[in-house]
Protein backbone atom coordinates (compact mmCIF):
# COMPACT_ATOMS: atom_id res chain seq x y z
CA UNK A 1 0.00 0.00 0.00
CA UNK A 2 1.20 3.50 -0.86
CA UNK A 3 0.39 5.97 1.92
CA UNK A 4 0.79 9.38 0.31
CA UNK A 5 -1.15 12.34 -1.03
CA UNK A 6 -4.09 11.07 -3.12
CA UNK A 7 -2.59 11.77 -6.56
CA UNK A 8 0.86 10.42 -5.66
CA UNK A 9 -0.59 7.31 -4.02
CA UNK A 10 -2.61 6.47 -7.14
CA UNK A 11 0.28 7.12 -9.53
CA UNK A 12 2.79 5.11 -7.47
CA UNK A 13 0.39 2.18 -7.06
CA UNK A 14 -0.23 2.06 -10.80
CA UNK A 15 3.54 1.99 -11.38
CA UNK A 16 3.92 -1.06 -9.12
CA UNK A 17 0.89 -2.88 -10.55
CA UNK A 18 2.23 -2.43 -14.09
CA UNK A 19 5.40 -4.22 -12.95
CA UNK A 20 3.64 -7.18 -11.39
CA UNK A 21 3.47 -6.03 -7.77
CA UNK A 22 0.01 -5.98 -6.23
CA UNK A 23 -0.40 -2.49 -4.84
CA UNK A 24 -3.24 -0.27 -3.69
CA UNK A 25 -3.30 3.46 -2.95
CA UNK A 26 -4.00 4.54 0.61
CA UNK A 27 -4.56 8.31 0.29
CA UNK A 28 -3.78 9.90 3.63
CA UNK A 29 -3.74 13.53 2.50
CA UNK A 30 -5.10 15.77 -0.24
CA UNK A 31 -3.60 19.01 -1.55
CA UNK A 32 -5.53 22.26 -1.66
CA UNK A 33 -3.93 25.22 -3.41
CA UNK A 34 -4.65 28.67 -1.99
CA UNK A 35 -5.50 31.75 -4.03
CA UNK A 36 -2.58 34.09 -3.32
CA UNK A 37 -3.18 36.56 -6.16
CA UNK A 38 -3.89 39.46 -3.79
CA UNK A 39 -1.00 38.74 -1.43
CA UNK A 40 1.34 41.64 -0.63
CA UNK A 41 4.16 39.17 -1.27
CA UNK A 42 3.99 40.32 -4.89
CA UNK A 43 4.86 43.91 -3.93
CA UNK A 44 8.54 42.96 -3.59
CA UNK A 45 11.37 41.85 -5.83
CA UNK A 46 13.28 38.73 -4.86
CA UNK A 47 16.77 37.45 -5.54
CA UNK A 48 16.05 33.76 -5.08
CA UNK A 49 13.32 31.27 -4.19
CA UNK A 50 13.24 28.32 -1.78
CA UNK A 51 11.16 25.20 -2.45
CA UNK A 52 10.96 22.43 0.13
CA UNK A 53 8.36 20.26 -1.65
CA UNK A 54 7.56 19.37 -5.28
CA UNK A 55 4.00 20.55 -4.53
CA UNK A 56 5.31 24.13 -4.64
CA UNK A 57 6.49 23.84 -8.25
CA UNK A 58 2.98 24.47 -9.59
CA UNK A 59 2.90 27.79 -7.71
CA UNK A 60 6.36 28.79 -8.92
CA UNK A 61 5.39 27.98 -12.51
CA UNK A 62 2.32 30.19 -12.18
CA UNK A 63 4.43 33.08 -10.84
CA UNK A 64 6.91 32.76 -13.71
CA UNK A 65 4.15 32.36 -16.33
CA UNK A 66 2.40 35.52 -15.17
CA UNK A 67 5.66 37.46 -14.96
CA UNK A 68 5.16 38.31 -11.30
CA UNK A 69 7.99 39.66 -9.10
CA UNK A 70 10.57 39.29 -11.86
CA UNK A 71 11.12 35.53 -11.56
CA UNK A 72 12.29 33.59 -14.61
CA UNK A 73 13.56 30.10 -15.27
CA UNK A 74 17.06 31.44 -14.64
CA UNK A 75 16.26 32.59 -11.09
CA UNK A 76 18.31 30.88 -8.38
CA UNK A 77 16.23 28.18 -6.70
CA UNK A 78 17.11 26.28 -3.53
CA UNK A 79 15.47 22.85 -3.40
CA UNK A 80 15.76 20.46 -0.50
CA UNK A 81 15.83 17.23 -2.51
CA UNK A 82 17.17 15.74 -5.73
CA UNK A 83 13.69 14.74 -6.88
CA UNK A 84 12.48 18.34 -6.66
CA UNK A 85 15.63 19.49 -8.48
CA UNK A 86 15.06 16.93 -11.25
CA UNK A 87 11.44 18.05 -11.75
CA UNK A 88 12.52 21.69 -11.92
CA UNK A 89 15.31 20.89 -14.41
CA UNK A 90 12.85 18.95 -16.58
CA UNK A 91 10.64 22.07 -16.66
CA UNK A 92 13.56 24.20 -17.85
CA UNK A 93 14.73 25.81 -14.61
CA UNK A 94 18.47 26.28 -14.96
CA UNK A 95 19.92 27.39 -11.62
CA UNK A 96 18.71 24.86 -9.08
CA UNK A 97 20.80 24.07 -6.02
CA UNK A 98 19.77 21.13 -3.84
CA UNK A 99 20.54 19.97 -0.32
CA UNK A 100 20.32 16.20 -0.86
CA UNK A 101 17.20 15.98 1.29
CA UNK A 102 18.89 17.48 4.34
CA UNK A 103 17.19 20.55 5.83
CA UNK A 104 20.26 21.51 7.89
CA UNK A 105 22.42 21.45 4.79
CA UNK A 106 19.81 23.56 2.97
CA UNK A 107 20.14 26.25 5.65
CA UNK A 108 23.94 26.16 5.39
CA UNK A 109 23.78 26.30 1.59
CA UNK A 110 21.52 29.36 1.59
CA UNK A 111 23.62 31.08 4.27
CA UNK A 112 26.86 30.57 2.34
CA UNK A 113 25.63 31.50 -1.13
CA UNK A 114 23.40 34.54 -0.47
CA UNK A 115 24.18 37.99 0.88
CA UNK A 116 22.68 40.08 3.68
CA UNK A 117 21.01 42.38 1.14
CA UNK A 118 19.31 39.56 -0.81
CA UNK A 119 15.60 38.91 -0.36
CA UNK A 120 14.39 35.33 -0.70
CA UNK A 121 10.90 33.92 -1.20
CA UNK A 122 10.01 30.61 0.40
CA UNK A 123 7.03 28.92 -1.27
CA UNK A 124 5.69 26.73 1.52
CA UNK A 125 2.72 24.83 2.84
CA UNK A 126 0.45 26.50 5.35
CA UNK A 127 0.89 23.46 7.59
CA UNK A 128 4.69 23.35 7.33
CA UNK A 129 6.40 21.49 10.18
CA UNK A 130 9.58 23.63 10.33
CA UNK A 131 9.79 27.43 10.24
CA UNK A 132 12.73 27.79 7.90
CA UNK A 133 12.20 31.56 7.77
CA UNK A 134 12.87 32.02 11.49
CA UNK A 135 16.04 29.94 11.28
CA UNK A 136 17.34 31.96 8.33
CA UNK A 137 16.45 35.28 9.98
CA UNK A 138 18.78 34.28 12.81
CA UNK A 139 21.45 33.92 10.10
CA UNK A 140 20.71 37.52 9.05
CA UNK A 141 18.90 36.47 5.89
CA UNK A 142 15.77 38.28 4.70
CA UNK A 143 12.99 35.82 3.87
CA UNK A 144 9.32 36.17 3.05
CA UNK A 145 6.86 33.26 2.95
CA UNK A 146 4.19 32.54 0.37
CA UNK A 147 1.93 29.90 1.92
CA UNK A 148 0.52 28.66 -1.35
CA UNK A 149 -1.04 25.32 -0.44
CA UNK A 150 -2.05 23.11 2.43
CA UNK A 151 -2.18 19.36 2.94
CA UNK A 152 -5.41 18.09 4.43
CA UNK A 153 -5.28 14.79 6.34
CA UNK A 154 -7.79 12.12 5.41
CA UNK A 155 -10.52 12.21 8.04
CA UNK A 156 -12.36 9.02 7.17
CA UNK A 157 -11.01 5.61 6.23
CA UNK A 158 -12.92 4.16 3.29
CA UNK A 159 -14.46 0.70 3.68
CA UNK A 160 -12.36 -1.04 1.01
CA UNK A 161 -9.05 0.12 2.52
CA UNK A 162 -10.22 -0.82 6.00
CA UNK A 163 -11.12 -4.31 4.81
CA UNK A 164 -7.74 -4.71 3.13
CA UNK A 165 -5.95 -3.66 6.31
CA UNK A 166 -7.90 -6.28 8.23
CA UNK A 167 -7.93 -9.12 5.70
CA UNK A 168 -4.36 -9.23 4.36
CA UNK A 169 -2.00 -11.41 6.41
CA UNK A 170 1.00 -9.24 5.59
CA UNK A 171 1.22 -5.63 4.45
CA UNK A 172 4.04 -3.62 2.90
CA UNK A 173 3.35 0.05 3.67
CA UNK A 174 5.27 2.80 1.87
CA UNK A 175 5.41 6.12 3.75
CA UNK A 176 7.85 8.82 2.63
CA UNK A 177 7.66 11.65 5.16
CA UNK A 178 7.66 12.12 8.93
CA UNK A 179 4.38 14.03 8.80
CA UNK A 180 2.73 11.20 6.87
CA UNK A 181 3.99 8.73 9.46
CA UNK A 182 2.12 10.69 12.13
CA UNK A 183 -1.02 10.99 10.00
CA UNK A 184 -0.97 7.25 9.31
CA UNK A 185 -0.72 6.48 13.02
CA UNK A 186 -3.62 8.85 13.76
CA UNK A 187 -5.85 7.27 11.09
CA UNK A 188 -5.14 3.75 12.32
CA UNK A 189 -5.66 4.76 15.96
CA UNK A 190 -9.01 6.38 15.11
CA UNK A 191 -10.12 3.07 13.62
CA UNK A 192 -8.62 0.91 16.39
CA UNK A 193 -6.35 -0.75 13.84
CA UNK A 194 -2.83 0.35 14.75
CA UNK A 195 -1.91 -2.64 16.90
CA UNK A 196 -3.27 -5.15 14.36
CA UNK A 197 -1.70 -3.46 11.33
CA UNK A 198 1.61 -2.84 13.11
CA UNK A 199 2.06 -6.51 13.95
CA UNK A 200 1.74 -7.68 10.35
CA UNK A 201 3.34 -4.82 8.42
CA UNK A 202 6.72 -3.87 7.03
CA UNK A 203 6.98 -0.09 6.91
CA UNK A 204 9.15 1.15 4.03
CA UNK A 205 10.54 4.67 4.55
CA UNK A 206 13.07 6.82 2.71
CA UNK A 207 15.37 8.24 5.39
CA UNK A 208 16.79 7.71 8.87
CA UNK A 209 14.77 10.67 10.15
CA UNK A 210 11.49 9.16 8.95
CA UNK A 211 12.53 5.78 10.36
CA UNK A 212 13.28 7.35 13.75
CA UNK A 213 9.90 9.09 13.75
CA UNK A 214 8.20 5.78 13.01
CA UNK A 215 10.15 4.04 15.77
CA UNK A 216 9.19 6.78 18.25
CA UNK A 217 5.53 6.23 17.37
CA UNK A 218 5.76 2.51 18.04
CA UNK A 219 6.17 0.93 14.61
CA UNK A 220 7.89 -2.43 14.92
CA UNK A 221 9.20 -3.49 11.51
CA UNK A 222 10.81 -0.58 9.65
CA UNK A 223 12.88 -0.81 6.48
CA UNK A 224 14.83 2.24 5.27
CA UNK A 225 15.37 2.44 1.50
CA UNK A 226 18.26 4.85 0.94
CA UNK A 227 17.25 6.20 -2.46
CA UNK A 228 16.89 9.80 -3.65
CA UNK A 229 13.94 9.36 -6.04
CA UNK A 230 10.48 7.86 -5.60
CA UNK A 231 11.00 5.78 -8.76
CA UNK A 232 14.14 4.26 -7.24
CA UNK A 233 12.21 3.35 -4.09
CA UNK A 234 9.43 1.74 -6.12
CA UNK A 235 11.94 -0.15 -8.29
CA UNK A 236 13.56 -1.45 -5.09
CA UNK A 237 10.16 -2.78 -3.98
CA UNK A 238 9.59 -4.39 -7.40
CA UNK A 239 12.80 -6.41 -6.90
CA UNK A 240 11.85 -7.73 -3.46
CA UNK A 241 11.35 -11.50 -3.22
CA UNK A 242 7.76 -12.43 -4.04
Amino acid sequence: MILREAGDAKKNSEYLNERGVLSKPFPITTIKYIDCSSSDIFNHKYNYVIITSPKAIKILDNIVLNNKIGFSKSTNIYAIGLETKAQLNNLGYKNVLNANGNSKFLIELISKTTSLSDLGLWIAARDKSVDLREILIKRNRRIKILEGYKTLPTLKLCKSIKQDLINYKHLNLVVLSSRNISITKDILDDNNLFKEVNCKSTLFVNSKNVAQKAKNLGWLNIKTIKKNFTKEILDYIVKLPK
